[in-house]
């Protein structure tokens, strides 16, 4: 020890006889080894003390994530196949098949712990999925998500059809004097026309909007609103529309000589001027961003729904002849012989 070492040399010599020494050697002797001995109770103890104290490990967050399905509709499964080809973790799908509630065996497994963040696609998905404890919910594919009230701290959504600016920059470039537009919804749209009412002005054009509650009594609000507007923005509301009232809207828009815009690019062919369609990919894009998100900030930031990035546009050609519209160089890769 340094202390012993200081000790000027023959310092005991002077002042101590020989079995004094002798005497002092065995002391020190015996301290050291009791130094000893206590050093190793303290290691063996502070070895015991740190293994008892070590907190446990944290468990290592999962990013696997359920995809739960409507049914067997292209709009879904096409989702569904974007989800799976794009995300580079575990994904394990769900499919009601068109009933409105989990199995209980579905449900038991879509809230295992290794699950954290649920994929809604469609209505029935996402309603089923508002029964789900401890998770975080996105849903896509719901038009009507606010009458289904499912917005929560915990569910955020992406929106279910393309950015409307984009479909009236292209009809206002198609059609330059084109300055009154109508749309016919079901209740409980309001973000969905806050969104095309800015769009709309942001081009110079009016947007009047009338709500139905049934089929036949969109195709009467059409009829009564067709004198007053240039054309008609036709939104995917299934609940005001049927395959039969499209038709008769369609025809009836085609005689009156009204500009429509349609939500689907088949309907092209029953007299639309230009469609607007949203893609799976972009869908998929947007979904798996705020699952990132939830991801790294346990819950979903920003807007209760964002919108998509794209818009898959198609011109009629046929149909803007008759209506005396010329298409511009800068959208003639969008014109379809429909």
């Amino acid at each position: 020890m340094k202390f012993w070492r200081d000790i000027r040399p023959g310092f005991f010599a002077r002042r101590q006889t020989a079995p004094v020494a002798v005497g002092f050697r065995k002391t020190t002797a015996l301290r050291d080894g009791r130094c000893r001995l206590l050093l190793a109770w303290l290691g063996a103890g502070a070895l015991l003390a740190g293994c008892a104290g070590a907190p446990a490990p944290e468990p290592v967050p999962s990013n696997a994530i359920a995809v739960l399905v409507s049914d067997r509709s292209s709009a879904f499964t096409g989702v569904e196949r974007e989800i799976k080809k794009r995300y580079p973790h575990r994904v394990e799908i769900y499919n009601l098949d068109g009933h409105p509630a989990l199995s209980p065996d579905m449900r038991k497994k879509i809230e295992s712990p290794e699950l954290p963040v649920v994929v809604a696609i469609g209505l029935h998905a996402a309603r089923a999925a508002q029964a789900l404890t401890g998770k975080q919910v996105i849903f896509c594919q719901v038009f009507n998500y606010e009458e289904a009230d499912l917005v929560t701290p915990s569910m955020k959504g992406v929106a279910a059809t393309p950015p409307v600016r984009e479909l009236f920059r292209v009809w206002k470039a198609l059609s330059p004097r084109l300055h009154k537009v109508g749309v016919i919804t079901g209740g409980s749209l309001g973000s969905l026309i806050d969104e095309a009412r800015a769009a709309a002005a942001e081009y110079r054009i009016e947007l009047v909007h009338v709500k139905a509650r049934s089929d036949r009594e969109t195709l009467y609000a059409f009829k009564q609103l067709a004198p007053k507007i240039q054309g008609l923005w036709l939104v995917p509301d299934n609940r005001i529309l049927s395959v039969e009232v499209i038709r008769d809207m369609m025809t009836y828009g085609m005689k009156q000589g009204k500009q429509m815009a349609v939500f689907n690019h088949e309907l092209l062919g029953l007299g639309g001027l230009v469609s607007a369609e949203s893609s799976y990919p972009d869908i998929a894009e947007q979904v798996l961003a705020r699952v990132r998100q939830v991801q790294q900030h346990a819950g979903a930031p920003g807007e209760p729904v964002v919108q998509l990035s794209k818009a898959n546009i198609r011109i009629n050609k046929v149909m803007a002849g008759r209506l005396n519209l010329s298409i511009p160089p800068a959208l003639r890769g969008m014109a379809r012989a429909s």
